[in-house]
């Protein structure tokens, strides 16, 4: 029989799925000794004083951003920094705050079965819509807004990033201007979590089919901030709404995202003064940057892990990008596993991020789902030994050869990180160590975290290996399904959906998924992700390197700031402001 504090743990954490109960409820009933303090989150949207009262209205924040957005439209461009920048914008209906509550945006309310949002079997859920929310043009929002969102997502003529849990609606009706009924087709867990950037449908002209349209460079939303201009490789400005729907918010006038070529340009502007905030720092910037009498260093835990990520189907050809045809190298999980093998991970920690942060074995490092997995063995002794198993013998200059091909491969991240680079001169000599070789050859983010349409590498499949950050939010559902699931391999067929790059084909991640997507009962998705990470850890599409802390730089007079793990920087931009 269960304990009544283990009844009491699985009653709060399905009605928490379900949307009956804040996150925090289930922390607490995870955590005897947690205590909310008596304090009341408010809502996202609400007016908050920021600062005890002391906020400045006025001014114009700049903040420097090493990588320059693809689009501004967040459907069509998987960019971070398209978030960033396109989230000032566009709103959804829900948002997450710092505690990982849901609490509502553009919707009234965060649906509920109290509040008659939810039906008993979480397959019908029902959005009051905000009235008193205009688009930037004056024209009302209004639940046309959301169903057109829905039928943008679900055209198959958009290279949408993922339709993962819009594919399971059935309908969505909107009986009148402020009510949308989602109808599914089975119970999906993470349901709260769909529609987080709603489009304007009267901006269209009536076309769904929105993948040449003007919007991904001029966008058009609801949010705190106005669209003005993008000047490609310099800046892009945005300016304060003064019709939002948060009275009072937000404080700033303008804001102007800074281009810069790499990340220690962004840092030597924030030093000087030309910059007010440096996006996504990293930890070994802390010590110089903590020491600096002008500058506030955000450091925190986050969610993100640091990953290479390998192409398991051929990287070229008439068959690049097909699962079915492995990768001359990589496509054998012994060559995958040597690769780990070979990789001092701690020493990169320690090394290249001073030991900020702590070695990766998963991509689930913290939150409600997160396994313990053992960071991996560091044995070059032993990727060796699984090399020669695996038939792969040393040629005359140390690198290896199996049936005339040569383990040698291109390794590709981000342009502008010196990190990164640092980080693939560190693997590129311990690879070469046990007897494989590494190119390096560096893309702009645009161009390697593109999408389908822009022929993006890992979208196209034409890579061997590729390194970036990535991580999932309070839900991890969206997150590793769209990495792992075999549904979510972005082909000619589906016109590139999806973000499982490394082509991972594998029926127990699969069933384990789905599973976790398809029930209420938080004990179960937590035990079936457990089975999908030991799985997707065992066959190596990913290699984990470190857990990523969220850094950012600000001058000291920014202020208003809040940390949140499971959203980015500029969440809540609306209620920073400038003491000065």
């Amino acid at each position: 029989m269960a304990s009544p504090r283990r009844a009491l743990l699985r009653r709060v954490a399905a009605l928490a799925a379900l949307g009956w109960a804040p996150a925090s409820a289930v922390l607490a009933a995870c955590n005897p000794s947690s205590s909310s303090g008596g304090e009341t989150t408010p809502a996202a949207g609400a007016t908050v004083p920021a600062a005890a009262g002391q906020a400045k209205p006025g001014g114009t924040l700049r903040l420097a951003i090493y990588q320059e957005p693809g689009l501004l439209n967040p459907w069509l461009n998987p960019q971070n920094v398209t978030g960033l920048v396109a989230e000032q914008v566009l709103e959804g209906l829900l948002d997450v705050d710092e505690r990982g509550n849901r609490v509502p945006l553009l919707a009234a309310e965060v649906p509920s079965v109290q509040n008659g949002g939810v039906s008993a079997d979480g397959k019908t859920v029902t959005y009051k819509l905000r009235r008193d929310v205009r688009w930037h043009d004056g024209q009302p929002f209004t639940a046309k807004d959301v169903l057109f969102t829905y039928q943008v997502i679900m055209d198959p003529s958009n290279p949408v990033n993922t339709r993962a849990g819009y594919s399971q609606i059935g309908s969505v009706e909107t009986p009148d201007d402020y009510t949308v009924v989602v109808r599914f087709k089975e119970f999906y867990a993470p349901f709260l979590a769909l529609f987080s950037a709603i489009l304007p449908a009267h901006v269209f002209g009536g076309t769904t089919s929105i993948e040449k349209h003007e919007f991904g460079r001029r966008p058009l939303g609801t949010g705190p901030f106005k669209f003005v201009e993008w000047a490609s490789g310099d800046h892009i400005t945005l300016a304060r709404n003064p019709d939002y729907w948060v009275k009072g918010r937000p404080y700033l006038d303008q804001v102007i995202f800074r281009i810069t070529p790499s990340r220690e340009v962004a840092v030597a502007q924030l030093k000087t003064g030309e910059a007010d905030v440096v996006w996504n720092l990293i930890e070994a910037q802390i010590p110089d940057l903590a020491g600096h009498p002008d500058i506030d260093v955000w450091a925190e835990p986050g969610t993100n892990v640091e990953r290479l990520v390998l192409n398991l189907s051929a990287p070229s050809g008439p068959h690049q990008g097909d699962p079915d045809y492995p990768h001359p190298i990589l496509g054998d999980p012994r060559v995958r596993e040597a690769i780990e093998l070979a990789i001092n991970k701690q020493q990169i920690v320690d090394k290249l991020l001073y030991g900020k942060t702590t070695v990766g074995s998963s991509p689930l490092p913290t939150g409600w789902a997160a396994p313990k997995i053992a960071p991996s063995e560091y044995s070059p002794e032993k990727a060796r030994r699984l090399l020669d198993e695996a038939g792969w013998k040393p040629g005359p200059d140390g690198i290896r050869v199996k049936d005339g091909v040569r383990a040698q491969m291109i390794y590709s991240t981000t342009t502008g990180d010196q990190l990164r680079e640092l980080t693939q001169q560190v693997i590129q000599e311990q690879l070469k160590n046990v007897g494989i070789a590494l190119e390096i050859k560096n893309l702009p983010s645009a161009v390697l975290l593109g999408s389908w349409q822009d022929n993006a590498p890992r979208k196209r499949g034409n890579f061997d290996i590729n390194m970036w950050t990535t991580g999932a939010g309070i839900d991890p559902q969206s997150h590793l399904f769209g990495y792992f699931h075999s549904s979510q391999i972005p082909s000619e067929a589906n016109r590139g959906e999806g973000f499982n790059f490394s082509r991972l084909r594998d029926q127990t991640v699969d069933k384990a998924l789905e599973e976790a997507g398809a029930t209420p009962d938080q004990e179960k998705r937590k035990a079936a992700y457990e089975r999908a990470i030991r799985r997707i850890v065992e066959l190596r599409p990913h290699i984990f390197l470190y857990n990523r802390l969220d850094v950012d730089g600000a001058r000291k007079y920014v202020k208003g700031h809040v940390h949140n793990p499971w959203r980015d920087l500029g969440w809540d931009l609306k209620h920073w402001w400038l003491a000065r």
